[in-house]
């Protein structure tokens, strides 16, 4: 009998350094398949591991938008979802969107950084 390699039975990918896996919720689940359909017909192949989920929809190979631009349309999508301005604020700072569903993923210190920041929107503007 050969050597078997062992095969990863989990369905969950390797974690790269410095990087956290947090679960999904269905409905990120369903905008990241919605993402991957939308990337097969804009380059007519799957997304790999080292393609960008959200890419440069202008650029004829995949390429991540640029971040000024991805944060310009957060900041849209949030005014337009009418979103109060401390969690607005709180996200641009800490560069964190924190939910009920996904605040237990987070260390105290990121949690504590970000509450720190939704704290400061209020100090600022006197509520």
């Amino acid at each position: 009998m050969g050597n078997k390699k062992k095969r990863n039975k989990s369905k969950k990918p390797p974690e790269r350094p410095g990087s956290k896996s947090i679960p999904m919720s269905p409905e990120l689940a369903k905008v990241v398949r919605e993402q991957f359909q939308r990337f097969t017909e804009k380059f007519g192949r799957p997304p790999g591991p080292d393609d960008p989920l959200f890419y440069d929809r202008s650029a004829d190979e995949p390429r991540p938008i640029i971040d000024e631009v991805l944060d310009q349309h957060m900041l849209e999508a949030m005014h337009k979802a009418r979103i109060h301005p401390a969690l607005i604020y709180a996200c641009q700072k800490t560069g964190r969107i924190v939910i009920r569903e996904n605040r237990k993923h987070l260390t105290k210190a990121e949690l504590k950084e970000w509450k720190d920041a939704f704290g400061e929107w209020h100090r600022l503007h006197g509520g």
